[in-house]
């Protein structure tokens, strides 16, 4: 049944994106860039998750749960990873003369930020319930290992975008890197990315450290990530691209099996103290 249920799920979130291309193309008279289309691609994993825990009665691992109890320091870090991620790209790129801080204009105002921050919360909180929500803890159940994880999910979770990079996203976005280009570059990322955000899960139990630092990701990178271009020296991006360079991918996945270390050693002192509590309780 689980098994079924995250194939079901894994087939309709690769189709999603192209239903909405379809309907699109049915519904001409809409607006550029805010289409039906495009609505029903980002709510329909969702709301297969969502349908497939109400037929299965199953709603026991969702993490809809805070557990703010002993996971504070988890929120925070939740928070600090993007930031700390770019504060040790600047230092590199400054280091090593990749980086032009002249050029470097910081004209954001922190007011923009945090009404992008507030809408990033809810829009991937549409995101973290069908990943980590869902097909994550369906797939712990089912046994995967953790590579697994971390890969189907980052493939799913990728596939989903498809549509997206493929149609949706004009022309202009792609002046340095073709679409297909773009797309297997962001699924090696999202895979990479998978690794946080599934530990994170895994340690907390709770998807919304996963959509704090999603919507913390979403706020910083897609809001500045023109502005710190303009600043990197040509030839550099490679390296020093927020999203695609090799030194933000090689920190992710750093952290993410920083995360792993420290969730493994966490099960294993709570089982340790369980055998001690039950051993404690029958003397």
């Amino acid at each position: 049944m689980v098994k079924r249920n995250v194939i079901i799920f894994s087939l309709i979130t690769l189709a999603s994106g192209w239903f909405g291309v379809l309907l699109d193309r049915i519904l001409t008279e809409q607006p550029e860039g805010d289409t039906i289309g495009m609505g029903l691609w980002l709510i329909l994993p969702l709301l297969t998750a969502l349908l497939l825990r109400l037929l299965g009665h199953d709603w026991k691992d969702t993490g809809l749960r805070l557990n703010l109890r002993g996971n504070i320091k988890w929120y925070a870090t939740a928070v600090l990873i993007y930031p700390i991620v770019t504060l040790i790209i600047v230092c590199i790129g400054l280091l090593f003369g990749w980086l032009e801080l002249a050029k470097l204009k910081i004209e954001i105002s922190f007011s923009l930020l945090g009404t992008a921050f507030l809408l990033n919360l809810g829009m991937k909180l549409f995101e973290e319930l069908p990943w980590r929500g869902y097909l994550t803890p369906k797939l712990i159940e089912l046994k995967q290992k953790d590579w697994q994880l971390y890969i189907i999910v980052g493939l799913v979770w990728s596939s989903w975008h498809f549509a997206y990079y493929m149609v949706y996203l004009p022309d202009s976005n792609f002046e340095n890197m073709s679409r297909i280009g773009t797309l297997l570059f962001a699924s090696v990322i999202m895979i990479v990315w998978s690794v946080m955000y599934v530990e994170l899960f895994q340690i907390t139990k709770s998807v919304w450290p996963c959509v704090l630092m999603h919507a913390v990701e979403d706020t910083l990178f897609v809001n500045t990530l023109g502005l710190w271009n303009s600043a990197v020296v040509p030839g550099k991006r490679f390296l020093l691209d927020l999203n695609f360079g090799i030194i933000s991918i090689l920190l992710f996945l750093g952290f993410g099996l920083l995360l792993r270390k420290i969730r493994i050693q966490k099960e294993k002192d709570e089982n340790r103290n369980y055998i001690r509590g039950s051993i404690m309780g029958e003397s």
